[in-house]
């Protein structure tokens, strides 16, 4: 698995992000450390550009950290958040994945067009699993 972690920060009007991708695949134990990795590097990298007196290890500095505020998800007016159907028939994206992940595994998929999301998240789990 190739992970893609970026990372924003917002400080007196100004914008600062940064964006790691991780070279070569990432074992599914490993992810959460290493996404954790990823963001701490990223936190310094942004704090380095704002103060570069500044501890390194502590980030936002202790006079300025906030409130962190999560986001609410996106909802389709009615207050409630929009989900997906996990009975809904597979998406091009998540066919299209299948066969270049059974492909790369020589594996053949049979009724991938009857998959539904939730069937073809698995299979993509499953496909994932198997070493290359």
């Amino acid at each position: 698995m190739r992970i893609l972690a970026n990372y924003g920060y917002k400080d007196n009007g100004n914008t600062y992000s940064v964006t790691f991708e991780t070279v070569g695949d990432v074992q599914k134990e490993k992810a959460d450390s290493v996404v954790d990795e990823l963001f701490a590097m990223a936190k310094k990298a942004i704090e380095r550009q704002i103060n570069p007196e500044a501890d390194p290890l502590e980030f936002p500095p202790r006079e300025e950290r906030r409130d962190v505020t999560i986001p609410k998800p996106k909802d389709n007016g009615n207050g409630k958040p929009v989900l997906k159907d996990p009975n809904a028939p597979a998406s091009k994206k998540q066919k299209n994945l299948i066969i270049r992940l059974a492909k790369e595994r020589g594996q053949f998929i049979e009724g991938l067009n009857n998959l539904t999301m939730q069937e073809a998240s698995e299979k993509i789990d499953e496909l994932m699993a198997v070493s290359v």
